[in-house]
């Protein structure tokens, strides 16, 4: 069973931007533009989804559509029990990094 807190845990501490580069190729083409963390919309092939900093989630200026971590590994043809298994490597991972506070 998969647990409230860890889809939190995934849609809020993994950054966008870390799962992007670790999906490397297989993830859409991106950049940072005016500050912000930019991607290729894999719902309209646009550049214009943008990720907002203060809540970890992508809103695609074409579209129209948000998008967070797990919407954006399905939409690259994950299901979604394999999108968060994935995603809480990922995160793990992620957390192992950050420097430990005292």
């Amino acid at each position: 069973m998969i647990s409230k807190e860890l889809l939190r845990a995934i849609r809020n501490e993994l950054p966008m931007s870390v799962a992007i580069a670790t999906l490397g190729a297989d993830g859409p083409p991106c950049k940072m533009s005016e500050g912000y963390y930019r991607f290729l919309c894999p719902r309209c092939g646009e550049m214009r989804a943008t990720v907002n900093p203060r809540n970890n989630l992508a809103h695609c200026f074409a579209c129209k559509k948000n998008l967070n971590n797990i919407d954006l590994l399905r939409l690259l043809g994950y299901d979604f029990q394999s999108a968060v298994r994935i995603l809480e490597g990922w995160l793990k991972r992620h957390l192992a990094r950050l420097p430990k506070s005292e």
